[in-house]
Formats: C-alpha cells, sequence, structure tokens
C-alpha cells in the first residue's frame, strides 16, 4: 500500500478495463494482472479512519496476492474532505472516504443517522446500514444512480461536547456558537438555544482559535485527531448517542470492472469489516483515545438523565424524522418512509445481540 499523493493514472473505469480487459473483458481474470486504485481520504493520522480504512486496504492487498494495491492520497491532497464523493463520481478518484454528512444529498441511506437519540451506537448503525443498502430497493437503486458501490458506514462515535465550561445542560449551550457536524444534528442544536456552526473537522481547531465557534461537537476520536483536546478543557456526553457515519464508496463503474474474482474478495473483505474489524478497531481505538483525553482535561463527563430529556422534549415540536422523510425523498430515496421503519427495525435486531460497550461510555465512567 502506498502512502503518497496520487498522481491519478488509471483511476477512471476506462483505465481500469484497460487494465484487467486482456481480452477476457472486465469479469475475467488475467493471470500476473495488476490493479492499482487510487484513494481520496479525508483521514488524518492516528484517527480511527485511518486505522479502519488501512485494515481494509492490507485485507484486499494481501487476499488477491498483490493483484491489488491502494495509492492513498494524504488527507485534502486530492480532494477535500466535503469533495470526496464527487471526486469518486467523476472519477478522479476510485475509492474514497470522508464524513458523509458533507454530502448529505448524496446519502440519504446513511444521514438517517443523523436524526438525533434515535441511533444507539456504532456496531449497531453500521450493520443496519449495510444490510438495507442491497435489502431496501430504493436504496439499492439510489446507489446505482449515483454511480457509487457503497462500502460501509460507520460512526465514529458518541456525540460529545467540547467547551471552554462544563456544557452539561440544555442550558448550558443557549447563546453558544457550537460547530456540528449532521444536518439534523444541526437543528438539534439549534432547538437547544445554540447556533449551529459549520466547519469541516479539519477545519475545527483553526476556527475554534479564530472564535468563529465556541465550542464543538465531536465524536471521542476527534478530540484526538483534530487536537481539540488541546483547546477545550471540557467534555461531556449529552446522551444523544451517534450522529453521522464515516462513508467508504468506490466508483460503481470501477467496481463492475472489476474482474469477477476480484470483486469477490472486495464483498467478502467489505462484509467482514463491517461486520466484525470495524467494531473491533472501534473499540481498541477508543479505549486509547479515552487515555489520552483523560491524560490532558481529567475526566469526561455525561449529563444527567433528566437534562438529557428535556433536550429530546425540545426537539418534539421539530417532527425530524418527516423532516428527514421528506428530504430523503427529495433527494431521490424512494419509499424514505420504508426505509426508516426498515432502519429502526435492524437497530432493535442487532441492538438486541450486540456486546459492544461504546468507548466514550466506558471512558466517562473511569
Amino acid at each position: 500500500m502506498q502512502r503518497r499523493a496520487a498522481a491519478l493514472v488509471g483511476g477512471t473505469a476506462a483505465a481500469l478495463l484497460a487494465l484487467t480487459g486482456c481480452g477476457g473483458g472486465a469479469g475475467g481474470s488475467a493471470e500476473g494482472e495488476t490493479i492499482t486504485l487510487h484513494v481520496a481520504s479525508w483521514a488524518s493520522p492516528n484517527s480511527i479512519s485511518e486505522y479502519m480504512a488501512d485494515w481494509w486496504y492490507a485485507e484486499i492487498e494481501d487476499r488477491t496476492d498483490g493483484r491489488v494495491t491502494f495509492d492513498v492520497a494524504a488527507g485534502d491532497t486530492l480532494c477535500s474532505a466535503s469533495e470526496i464523493p464527487e471526486c469518486v463520481r467523476d472519477g478522479r478518484a476510485d475509492v474514497g472516504q470522508t464524513l458523509t454528512d458533507y454530502s448529505s444529498q448524496l446519502f440519504p441511506m446513511a444521514s438517517v443517522a443523523s436524526i438525533p437519540f434515535l441511533s444507539p451506537g456504532s456496531e449497531v448503525v453500521a450493520n443496519a446500514i449495510y444490510d438495507l443498502g442491497t435489502e431496501h430497493e430504493g436504496a439499492a437503486a439510489l446507489w446505482e444512480q449515483n454511480g457509487l458501490q457503497p462500502l460501509a458506514h460507520i460512526p465514529p462515535g458518541r456525540l460529545l461536547l467540547g467547551g471552554h465550561e462544563d456544557l452539561n445542560s440544555v442550558e448550558s449551550l443557549e447563546g453558544l456558537r457550537l460547530r456540528m457536524a449532521g444536518q439534523y444534528a444541526q437543528q438539534a442544536v439549534d432547538a437547544a438555544g445554540a447556533s449551529s456552526v459549520a466547519l469541516t473537522a479539519p477545519e475545527t481547531f483553526e476556527g475554534l482559535q479564530r472564535g468563529v465557534a465556541d465550542a464543538a461537537g465531536f465524536p471521542l476520536d476527534g478530540t484526538i485527531a483534530y487536537q481539540l483536546k488541546d483547546i477545550l478543557p471540557e467534555w461531556t456526553d449529552p446522551g444523544v448517542g451517534t450522529y453521522t457515519t464515516i462513508g467508504m464508496w468506490m466508483n460503481k463503474d470501477v467496481y463492475d470492472g472489476l474482474p469477477e474474482d476480484i470483486r469477490q474478495v472486495v464483498d467478502e473483505v467489505t462484509e467482514e469489516f463491517v461486520r466484525e474489524a470495524a467494531p473491533r478497531i472501534y473499540s481498541e481505538t477508543g479505549e486509547g483515545h479515552c487515555d489520552q483525553l483523560l491524560e490532558t482535561v481529567g475526566d469526561l463527563k455525561q449529563w444527567d438523565d433528566a437534562e438529557t430529556e428535556k433536550w429530546r422534549a425540545a426537539l418534539e415540536s421539530e417532527d425530524i424524522e418527516a423532516k428527514w422523510i421528506a428530504a430523503a425523498e427529495k433527494d431521490g430515496l424512494k419509499d424514505a418512509e420504508g426505509y426508516l421503519a426498515a432502519y429502526k427495525e435492524k437497530l432493535a435486531e442487532y441492538e438486541a445481540t450486540s456486546t459492544q460497550v461504546d468507548p466514550a461510555i466506558a471512558c466517562a465512567t473511569r
């Protein structure tokens, strides 16, 4: 796996077909062929995004005996974090990884995880979205229409709030300019009396320094990956749960043009990634990130249940689920209401068998 900024050669379906064809067509498997897939990534060093993606790259390289390699561009070099989905769609990159909410109009299937207080944990959400990508007819059709092969949508963690003072209640949020990702999480912030500030993760540290925002909403991983623990001394879990996802996609033409045996490896590794590897990496990485956070700020607090319920109640008049359905339909997801119902069923199904303890919850009890 090459770790350098990619000069795109063969980063389109046409170039890939030239590599794999050898008279046999896209479904063939020419002995000795090699395929380099160019990756646009938002991952910062030592982040959960980097650890997870590295596992996926390495497993595919290993299981294809080096016939597939990945040329991974450093974050914000090939494409900016917010531009990555379009880079994958138009062929500048073959594979992309970034926060889905940066291009939420493409991903109503994943933006459902942004509905506050709905999604309980990373493993559960990732499995639900993975299943529905093929099981729900409208979702499958929209992926095809958007020219993307979905790989994984992994929540980076529970929403934590960081500030210069303890943000321990709905009232403590009033009047704050709060950096938040996720369209519906942003609406939750506004309902609490704060003003949501739209900054990408890499922009947040400087935005806080310059006074663009007073506080920030991030998962545990973000407190370390973006050095936010060094600028915001107070962190708390308000009980919202997961609120966004890190998406990985492959250009659909590139995916379809892979030799059949390599596509099978990609599918096999991807399912193992979603079901087993990502939850394991999430938990292991989270424990280390907790150590680093506590070493700097002392402790991670939690809201009282009554305060969490007060925030939930403030959102009831917003009817965010109805807003998500309307927006998802507008963005091309047919039967969005049915998708939301199926998503809730999947959450309940996976939550009933999940043994994962979220690292942020474990961190707050230390």
